[in-house]
């Protein structure tokens, strides 16, 4: 996929402007769902996204192939994140997806699935930045760590370490609360 984002975005830089509109339909949604982790409002995403392909559009002409179109991009998308936490005065956060973990929840189960997802949104939002950033484009975005290596000029053996120490952290803050609820299912 990432040879057609290449392709597409030399036809671009060719003066093809329906190459750019194709990159941008390509890549909206998961630029979208990106966007949505770190700011939870679906108002606040669409203006960030924006954002994210126009400074795409701007920047493109300077376009080199160093690494991948995705990598880049996701790198830009990340900029605007910390740009907007700037402007806001405050540090991103992580927002989860509302989607229900079984089929069919009764009542119960989904307000124990509402309580749960918030304990855990909360406790990746208090990772400290750099172990955030690693554990979302991996966790949710399914970046490989190669790529996060050229998107974020971090060596992948670091990255690889931030992953773990991120999973570390979490499973020592939540450890206590799965195997509660873990016990009260039983």
């Amino acid at each position: 996929m990432d040879n057609d984002d290449a392709d597409l975005l030399r036809g671009w830089q060719s003066g093809e402007p329906a190459a750019f509109s194709a990159l941008v339909r390509r890549w909206q949604q998961p630029m979208a769902r990106f966007l949505f982790h770190f700011v939870g409002q679906k108002e606040l995403v669409q203006d960030l996204c924006q954002e994210v392909f126009l400074r795409v559009f701007l920047a493109a002409p300077r376009y080199r192939e160093t690494g991948q179109f995705s990598s880049w991009l996701y790198r830009i998308a990340l900029n605007v994140v910390r740009d907007f936490s700037r402007s806001q005065g405050r540090q991103p956060k992580l927002y989860q997806d509302s989607v229900p973990l079984v089929d069919s929840p009764g009542p119960d189960t989904c307000c124990e699935q509402q309580e749960l997802a918030q304990l855990v949104s909360q406790a990746v939002a208090e990772l400290p930045e750099p172990l955030r950033v690693v554990l979302v484009l991996r966790h949710y975005q399914g970046v490989n760590f190669e790529q996060m290596a050229q998107m974020l000029g971090t060596p992948a053996s670091t990255l690889k370490s931030r992953f773990a120490a991120a999973l570390a952290q979490l499973r020592e803050r939540l450890g206590p609360l799965v195997r509660d609820t873990e016990e009260s299912n039983k």
